[in-house]
């Protein structure tokens, strides 16, 4: 018996028409090539023959070049008769290896060894590029050790190794619990709080690279030598301080490096036949994504039928993001928890820019109880066109969010490392702090071969453990020897960052021990000459001292920045080193212990306080529709309640450890 489905398709409209059009117009062969004459690839083959083909690099690589030929060329006027840096660099012999890492740690004044080591690598690859071969092999090995032995000693270079904290689940719930309701600071609008949570969770959920999502490129610096300069211009000027030294390691070397691939479109890796006709979501005519950053585009959203029969739908996540080495599309399943869930706080900022393709699609209720029709198992929440290449994570533009502009690394480092100070760590909270967690986790539950895909790391490569395993071994060697059971749950909490975290720590330092500090004598100096230049005069500009009075002025700036952070650091360390003593004097003493008492913070911003009181409540035992009614009231409060579109003013007459905070809608400001 054969069953005939006697289905009537609807009508095609226009705009499908169109874009149907557009996409078999792709597929079209391109024309063959006009035979060449035989004298053509006679001439390429004796063309290439006598040159040396340039490798393309990168633009980080052409910033590293750049900063090492600055450094070589400066070395070289301290040369007799100051001679040109190519001139050396052509003939660098061991001596002027050694010459120059001596150089580096009399002038820049370097203190640690593996910052030689880098300097000294980046001199090598100079060398390469300039001769076309690599130096001298026993040369090399004299070179760097005469680095990790007499230059060590007499120069005094640090050679400890700074420690990798590492993220567990545990400190990812207090640190959004502190955001969600203790965190008093405030963000350019309420959709940053939300963006920023999503931030974090899909750090420690995909163990992705901040350059996954946020816009990590540096701005281009300017390049003086033949062969460095820039040939085209546009992605670059991003305003960006890039990485930090402090995060620039071995797990940094890869992926950073090659930004061209974010262009690519979903699933060209698996195209055998080199086409690209099913794989992007975007049409033909649409231009190249600005940023290399999470855009719409790199994120699949699907209702999913739920296999348990009478089960209620699950939305499903497969992203995306614009990786170098190719992220790989992971589903994940939705959270109990609200505070957990990625795809919450992802519908949430989608129903607030208005990016479902479908027009029906504008509150949360609709996305988490649509249902899934016929006979298929998945209905896909498609984008609009024109929302495909915007980045889902966008800055600030003045008091409202840009529609356009991508969210940069530097931002949001600063807040990161603004939740660590607030929450107490000891250590500093860092992205790559969530990445090695993520890394770990996924180590002790999946083989090695799934660890590599989830890091993005080239498979059977030794970068996970020279890099990203847990310094603190999580293995109770002890009990083992002895045959008795381990203790898990201290081991645990002891391999986890947020072990010295104490809620107490300062962090600003107090007004009387900035006043009782000794000012910076470079500080002063520097203050004195721009004094005497200005000799009383409060307009300098046309005046023949101006451009060096703004310079002193500028570096005076960053000395002060420099200085400032400098004492912040030391006198929260010296917070952390002192309590433990004091703790134990007053315990020994017979003293009474001191109640901590966690201060009231009051969100003037109602939603905010709704959100809070509703996304960090732990409720167990409830059923799978409350699980998707608590979803979406989370979605709504953030979305139609107005939370994304009201900003926190602090008040300028704030009393008291936590400031007054008003607030009011962007459409009044």
């Amino acid at each position: 018996m054969v069953a005939r489905h006697n289905l009537r398709q609807p009508p095609t409209s226009q705009p499908n028409l169109a874009r149907l059009n557009d996409r078999v117009e792709r597929r079209r062969p391109k024309p063959k090539v006009q035979p060449r004459p035989p004298e053509y690839y006679q001439n390429l083959i004796d063309q290439h023959n006598e040159t040396t083909v340039k490798p393309n690099y990168a633009d980080t690589t052409k910033d590293n070049l750049q900063d090492i030929i600055d450094k070589f060329s400066r070395f070289c006027t301290h040369l007799p008769k100051g001679p040109h840096w190519r001139s050396i660099i052509r003939n660098c012999s061991k001596g002027t290896s050694i010459a120059f890492v001596i150089h580096i740690c009399e002038v820049d004044r370097v203190k640690k060894r593996s910052t030689i080591h880098q300097y000294y690598l980046r001199l090598k690859m100079l060398f390469n590029r300039e001769n076309g071969r690599h130096m001298n092999t026993n040369d090399a090995k004299e070179v760097l050790a005469y680095i990790y032995g007499k230059l060590t000693t007499d120069y005094d270079l640090d050679i400890t190794v700074k420690e990798k904290p590492v993220l567990g689940v545990d400190d990812l719930l207090l640190l959004l619990n502190h955001h969600w309701a203790r965190d008093t600071s405030t963000f350019p609008t309420e959709r940053h709080r939300v963006q920023f949570a999503l931030i974090l969770l899909l750090l420690f959920a995909t163990g992705c690279r901040p350059a996954e999502l946020v816009d990590a490129k540096k701005k281009k610096k300017k390049r003086r030598w033949p062969g460095l300069e820039d040939e085209e211009t546009g992605d670059g000027d991003a305003d960006d301080d890039g990485f930090e030294d402090a995060e620039v390691g071995a797990d940094a070397d890869f992926g950073f490096d090659d930004h061209d691939s974010a262009v690519a479109d979903l699933g060209s890796e698996n195209d055998g036949n080199g086409s690209d006709d099913d794989v992007a979501m975007s049409d033909v005519e649409t231009e190249l994504r600005q940023f290399d950053a999470l855009c719409y585009e790199d994120v699949r959203l699907l209702v999913v039928r739920n296999p348990v029969a009478g089960g209620a739908g699950c939305a499903c996540d497969g992203g995306q993001a614009g990786a170098p080495q190719g992220s790989q599309e992971t589903p994940k399943a939705v959270m109990d928890d609200p505070i957990f869930c990625p795809i919450t706080h992802l519908i949430s900022l989608a129903v607030a820019d208005g990016a479902f393709e479908a027009p029906s699609l504008t509150t949360a209720e609709r996305v988490f109880e649509h249902k899934v029709w016929g006979p298929v198992a998945c209905t896909p929440l498609t984008w609009k066109p024109e929302m495909l290449k915007t980045p889902i994570f966008r800055r600030a533009d003045g008091v409202v969010t840009s529609p356009t502009l991508a969210l940069t690394y530097s931002q949001f480092r600063d807040c990161l490392n603004r939740l660590g100070l607030a929450a107490g760590f000891l250590e500093k909270l860092t992205s790559y702090c969530f990445r090695r967690g993520t890394a770990n986790v996924v180590d002790g539950a999946a083989t090695d071969a799934v660890r590599d895909q989830v890091m993005r790391h080239n498979p059977n490569s030794a970068v996970y453990n020279g890099a990203y395993i847990n310094e603190r071994v999580p293995f109770d060697v002890l009990s083992a020897v002895l045959e008795r059971p381990s203790a898990d749950g201290i081991l645990r909490m002891l391999t986890h960052m947020s072990l010295m975290r104490d809620p107490r720590a300062p962090v600003h330092v107090p007004d009387d021990v900035l006043a009782a500090l000794s000012p910076d004598p470079h500080i002063v100096d520097l203050e004195e000459q721009r004094a005497q230049l200005k000799a009383g005069a409060y307009r300098i500009q046309g005046t023949e001292v101006e451009a060096e009075v703004r310079r002193l002025t500028a570096e005076i700036g960053i000395a002060r920045t420099r200085r400032r952070n400098i004492i912040s650091e030391e006198y929260r360390a010296d917070y952390f080193r002192r309590r433990p003593i004091e703790d134990i004097e007053r315990q020994n003493s017979g003293q009474q212990e001191e109640e901590y008492i966690e201060p009231v913070v009051e969100h003037q911003i109602p939603e905010r306080a709704q959100l809070a009181e509703l996304i960090c409540t732990h409720v167990a035992g409830i059923t799978p529709q409350e699980i998707v009614a608590r979803r979406i009231h989370s979605a709504a409060t953030s979305r139609q309640g107005g939370i994304a579109r009201s900003r926190a003013i602090p008040s300028e007459a704030c009393q008291g450890p936590v400031p007054d905070l008003h607030w009011r809608r962007i459409e009044e400001l």
